[in-house]
């Protein structure tokens, strides 16, 4: 084998020695000749393949902008929008145009099944087709208009795709996907069309998407930037406040669910649809109203300086004193806030933390409304539930929920605040399904969410009472 080698190393050692000296060589009258013949050859090739790339179209470089928004399951990438370093016309692009594929960081729920060796703990990459049902030129921030360097590319999306979340079951809550990468390329056979009419036939853009600079047209009217620091812990906010038109207005408070933890006010926000309660249809209801929506550093149901809070039995939240601290802060620092229509709810663990709130300060609030809330019934005491019997409550929760198990908290609740003669209200769903008639599931019917989500029955204002719609009840209450 050896031999074989250096025989062959050998030869192309000879190879390169002869072509080296052949390239040394005295050039004569007849080398100057051929020399000349090459050049011209070389410049005819030249000009030749230069017109054949001009035939074949110019291709564009370009870079992209993320638009989010919050849906009722949760944040979507509803919409890129490319920047090209050269305007396109308006009348090439379409959306069969382009092709787009998602690259993202995701859980890997298939190493939880029986027999995987995979480790569930590490986090994989997905990649998946997004389909493009719209396109056209824009300016930068999507709207519509004639030739530009913007094109804006409408994607299509739902409960199941489009997401720039990673849930963690392990941790038990939401991140943004890192990576998060959109490829945008021009379908197969497909070219578009410079301002002077040039082809283009092919497009390199970053496929990077940076959430930082990504449009969020829901929290355009909010401030995500809160941060309240407090005795022992620092809590972020997001707010929103109504147009200042010299009258006192509500303050609405959001308490979110376990996977919306941390220190980025986006995942609170958009991981239950809180814009909901910044759009015109909610603060008409409400004639204008404060939203605060703060966000707990771990879990709302936090019990120990050890961060334990899945066994939570019915006791206080470590952050209790300063969650009220945060709203006490938020009160005095908006001089028109009625501190007389303060309303408190939130979601799972966010209704966990409603309901130890409202024992623990029952005189603070004028109402409140916690969503398949789970502080354990059992460690409600008897005169907790007197305390509260007179403010005015609304409990949320769907029949099939898995997670917070209604027999265990709402159902044995409910029954001793109604033994007791308190002012209790109920919306009760069978299940948690799209009421848009706009996502099926496979088999046509509508979408069915996991029992637990309820508030987005909340969200969209659809729970009622008795014909009572819980939006204008939540208007009408005063402490």
């Amino acid at each position: 084998m050896k031999r074989k080698v250096l025989s062959t190393v050998l030869a192309l050692s000879l190879v390169l020695g002869l072509t080296a000296c052949g390239s040394a060589k005295a050039e004569s009258p007849a080398d100057g000749d051929t020399a000349k013949t090459e050049d011209n050859s070389a410049e005819q090739t030249s000009t030749e393949e230069k017109e054949n790339k001009e035939d074949m179209g110019k291709s564009l470089t370009g870079t992209q902008r993320a638009v989010i928004e919050g849906q009722d399951w949760g944040p979507a990438v509803v919409k890129t929008i490319v920047k090209f370093d050269e305007k396109i016309n308006a009348d090439s692009v379409s959306a069969d145009s382009f092709s787009v594929k998602e690259n993202k960081e995701t859980f890997n729920w298939a190493a939880l099944a029986e027999g995987s060796k995979e480790d569930p703990s590490k986090h994989i990459e997905s990649e998946a087709a997004r389909k493009v049902i719209n396109a056209y030129t824009s300016d930068e921030n999507g709207e519509k208009s004639a030739d530009s360097e913007y094109v804006t590319l409408e994607l299509k999306f739902g409960p199941e795709e489009g997401s720039p979340f990673c849930y963690d079951l392990f941790k038990g809550n939401n991140t943004i996907c890192s990576p998060y990468d959109l490829s945008v390329t021009l379908a197969e056979g497909s070219s578009l069309t410079n301002e002077e009419g040039n082809t283009i036939e092919s497009i390199e853009i970053d496929k990077t998407v940076d959430f930082a600079d990504a449009i969020y047209p829901q929290l355009e009217k909010s401030d995500i930037t809160g941060e309240f620091k407090g005795e022992k812990f620092t809590l972020n906010y997001a707010s929103y406040e109504p147009e200042d038109d010299g009258q006192k207005h509500p303050l609405v408070i959001w308490l979110h669910g376990a996977g919306e933890g941390g220190n980025d006010p986006r995942l609170n926000t958009l991981g239950n649809e809180v814009t909901a309660l910044y759009s015109d249809e909610f603060q008409s209801v409400m004639g204008g109203a404060y939203v605060l929506a703060p966000q707990c550093p771990t879990f709302w149901m936090q019990y120990d300086e050890a961060g334990n809070w899945m066994d939570n039995k019915g006791v206080d939240s470590i952050y209790l004193p300063d969650l009220k601290a945060l709203i006490d802060s938020y009160v005095e620092a908006h001089s028109n806030i009625d501190a007389d229509r303060i309303i408190i709810g939130g979601c799972s663990n966010g209704g966990y933390m409603t309901m130890d709130m409202i024992m623990n300060y029952p005189d603070y609030f004028a109402a409140a409304y916690p969503i398949c809330e789970a502080y354990s019934d059992t460690g409600i005491k008897d005169e907790q539930l007197e305390a509260i019997k007179d403010l005015p409550l609304w409990f949320v929760y769907a029949e099939n929920d898995t997670t917070v198990d209604p027999k265990m908290f709402e159902e044995p609740t409910l029954k001793r605040l109604d033994a007791i003669g308190a002012n209790v209200h109920r919306s009760i769903f069978e299940d948690v399904h799209d009421t848009s008639d706009t996502f099926k599931g496979q088999d046509g019917n509508a979408y069915q969410y996991m029992g637990h989500w309820s508030w987005i029955y909340f969200f969209n204002g659809e729970c009622e009472d008795n014909g009572l719609n819980m939006w204008q009840w939540m208007s009408e209450q005063h402490r």
